[in-house]
């Protein structure tokens, strides 16, 4: 088997063919689509703009394909990061993108075929990270407590499982996110995560109100986690792993 990949590879070399284009073609936007964004995106009952919807995506198609590319791609409003695919690249997901805006009237091209548009898809995305970790420290703390953030919030989706939200209560859909541990579910969460957008999908949410909403849930699925806003060095390790969880995500 050895010997045989070496004579392959030897035989590339010889051709002047380099290695990699042996390897598959990139997935197709379409592709990527049905793998990553049909689930929301298509038809069903989660409140994402329809595949092929115009009206829908008129004002995001305004917003310029930078923008929703790199905002998307984040996450945003009820949008989680890279669609939930952990493993897509940007451009990937930017082909995907451009595939569903150009079913919605577009012009937009898949974003490697211009380096400009790339570099400005990149550029919007550290902004967009910049401008949710500057609010995250002017987001004041309303003192709601922890049911209260998840009437008002959470419930939406962790009572009605869509999207696979595991639901409040749930002992055995929260186990293995229990083992996760406090602090780094919480920081997780807060960032976006599966099928999770950031911060529940409210931009105006403190750190703490959210904090103890994640504590209420889990309390009521079997933990013993404890109100994380009294507690400092909780506090302290939550936004640790929301800083590792940053540097991960920007790679």
């Amino acid at each position: 088997m050895t010997r045989h990949f070496f004579r392959l590879g030897m035989a590339c070399l010889c051709v002047g063919l380099p290695l990699a284009a042996l390897a598959k073609p990139p997935l197709t936007g379409e592709a990527l689509y049905q793998k990553a964004c049909a689930a929301c995106h298509g038809v069903g009952p989660v409140e994402a703009p329809k595949f092929g919807d115009h009206a829908a995506w008129a004002e995001l198609i305004a917003e310029g394909q930078a923008v929703v590319t790199a905002h998307g791609w984040v996450g945003v409003r009820e949008m989680p990061p890279r669609g939930g695919v952990p493993d897509l690249s940007l451009e990937a997901f930017g082909r995907a993108v451009a595939y569903m805006a150009r079913a919605a009237g577009a012009d937009w091209q898949d974003p490697e075929l211009s380096a400009s548009l790339l570099q400005a898809i990149r550029a919007e995305e550290k902004a967009r990270r910049q401008a949710l970790q500057a609010q995250a420290h002017t987001v004041a703390d309303q003192g709601r407590s922890g049911a209260a953030v998840y009437e008002a919030i959470c419930r939406h989706c962790h009572e009605t499982g869509v999207a696979g939200a595991p639901a409040k209560g749930d002992g055995k859909a929260w186990r293995p996110l229990l083992r996760e541990g406090q602090a780094t579910l919480t920081a997780h969460a807060w960032l976006g995560v599966r099928a999770m957008p950031p911060r529940g999908g409210h931009d105006d949410l403190s750190l703490e109100e959210f904090s103890r909403a994640v504590a209420d849930m889990a309390q009521a699925s079997g933990g013993d986690w404890r109100d994380p806003s009294v507690d400092a060095r909780l506090m302290r390790r939550i936004r640790a792993e929301i800083g590792k969880r940053e540097r991960q995500l920007a790679k």
